[in-house]
């Protein structure tokens, strides 16, 4: 099946490259040129990739991925943007953006981006929809974990970090592996954004965090997942 990218854009100009690029790449592209249409769109989820401008006739992108992750969207979203500034990238980061890719871009680096993110929501070899782990668990379907806080919904990243963990069971995966796996492309995030998530996904799952048994430090090498 051939895979859809939604790409919501107001500039005509920029909407027709991407779109021409694209569908060039063999993607099938649906379109929308504002804000609300954008929203009607993603929440809707007739897509496998968004490609979201920042800057939109009656809102903005940062918005527009909030609102969606909010709502239990967990397909990729890149932001394309005029402004590459850090304190632009950290925000769309917060938002829920997979990426986030500044402009004027290289179109062969956007459909490499696409592609990327894209294998990163692959579920891979994992057939299992529920993962049983420590005093709780997680459903990779709903994003919904059972954890020492309750039931809760884990962010994107803490959802795709458990999902890698589960692929790859009792294998030592460094800091490095993991950012690429799932962080992806972008250098933003560092071997400490890893730390801090762990530290958040123990806090949640181990019986007792401090002595983990399930996500387990290797000393100088990274971290392994013990079912």
């Amino acid at each position: 099946m051939t895979e859809r990218v939604l790409v919501i854009e107001d500039d005509a100009l920029v909407r027709d490259l991407v779109t021409l690029n694209v569908s060039h790449a063999g993607f099938e592209v649906v379109e929308a040129v504002d804000f609300a249409e954008g929203q009607r769109q993603l929440l809707d989820g007739a897509w496998d990739l968004a490609l979201v401008d920042v800057m939109l006739p009656g809102g903005d992108g940062f918005t527009l991925t909030r609102t969606a992750r909010e709502k239990g969207v967990r397909k990729p979203i890149i932001l394309l943007t005029a402004r590459g500034d850090v304190a632009s990238k950290v925000r769309g980061f917060d938002c829920g953006a997979d990426d986030y890719l500044a402009k004027p871009f290289d179109v062969q680096e956007l459909i490499a981006r696409v592609r990327a993110a894209l294998r990163r929501a692959s579920p891979g070899p994992m057939r299992e929809t529920r993962l049983t782990v420590g005093v709780g668990w997680v459903r990779f379907d709903t994003g919904q974990a059972q954890t020492s806080e309750g039931l809760i919904s884990l962010s994107d990243k803490e959802l795709r970090l458990m999902q890698l963990f589960a692929n790859r069971p009792d294998e030592a995966l460094s800091r490095a592996d993991i950012l690429e796996e799932v962080w992806g492309m972008d250098a933003f995030p560092t071997d400490r954004t890893v730390d801090n998530f762990i530290m958040r996904l123990r806090r949640l799952f181990e019986a007792n965090p401090e002595e983990p048994r399930h996500l387990v430090t290797l000393r100088g090498r990274g971290y392994l997942f013990k079912p």
